[in-house]
């Protein structure tokens, strides 16, 4: 009797055992904070390579102008494969300003003074002084405010003077999101105040196209395609905002790709 009795209390206990879990999960914690990056990126090979965009507002009639150029080159060579340089000639006496598009961004970020930078379309950024140093605290000021990106690559072919951008990126943080489209052109040869007159003048803008903003939570895939006259060896700049600043940006020339990057 006493057989039969510890019988059926072994199989009651497993019986009531059915279905449950050694270590049932945890409840799930919501990251409900936008500026807070998600506790785990969506990049299985690490954080997202992260590379600032400097604005260089200059002109060839400018003779102090080549002094930016160089802090920019300076910060450069210090921070290798870590900025985008985009110059953009002002005021119509100059032939390679690139008119409305260079009036509109000098009124969006105040600049009445040349040579100007702005680092990563942060108004709040704007030097006036070509100081490496200055340059170099502004960019890790942002590094610092946003330290993870979102992801970015783009590809691109160019045909009969079309150039054909795709461009797609990954959020990090929820936000509102844009891509953006920039064009350059290298080793342009004029004369320059201030320099000489055969001085060669580099990530000349050429184009500048912005998508719509869209709201994006972390994890989320944005993509963004245009087309644009072009011509062979310009550059493509793509680079993508959240709330109006950028959060990360990518070069390469036209009809060349760039696969998302991620930090060793």
């Amino acid at each position: 009797m006493k057989k039969w009795i510890l019988i059926i209390s072994a199989l009651l206990l497993a019986l009531s055992c059915v279905g449950q879990k050694d270590d049932p999960d945890p409840e799930p914690t919501v990251n409900t904070d936008p500026d807070q990056p998600v506790d785990n990126p969506p990049a299985e090979q690490g954080d997202f390579y992260r590379r600032s965009l400097i604005l260089d507002f200059t002109g060839t009639w400018c003779v102090n102008c080549p002094k930016m150029e160089t802090a920019i080159r300076d910060v450069q060579e210090q921070r290798p494969d870590r900025l985008v340089c985009v110059s953009v000639h002002c005021l119509v006496a100059d032939k390679m300003a690139l008119m409305p598009v260079s009036k509109d961004l000098t009124a969006r970020f105040g600049v009445t003074a040349y040579p100007s930078a702005v680092t990563d379309l942060d108004a709040a950024s704007l030097v006036t002084t070509a100081s490496p140093e200055l340059l170099l605290a502004q960019c890790d000021r942002l590094l610092a405010e946003r330290p993870l990106a979102a992801g970015i690559k783009v590809s691109s072919t160019l045909a009969d003077g079309k150039a054909t951008v795709r461009i797609e990126a990954k959020a990090v943080r929820d936000g509102s999101f844009s891509l953006h489209c920039v064009l350059l052109e290298d080793g342009i040869v004029a004369s320059q105040v201030g320099g000489s007159t055969d001085h060669v003048h580099n990530n000349v803008l050429r184009s500048w196209l912005d998508s719509e903003e869209s709201e994006k939570t972390a994890g989320d895939t944005i993509e963004w395609s245009c087309e644009v006259d072009a011509a062979d060896g310009w550059r493509i700049v793509a680079f993508v905002c959240r709330g109006g600043i950028v959060d990360n940006v990518c070069s390469c020339k036209i009809g060349n790709s760039i696969e998302y990057q991620y930090e060793q």
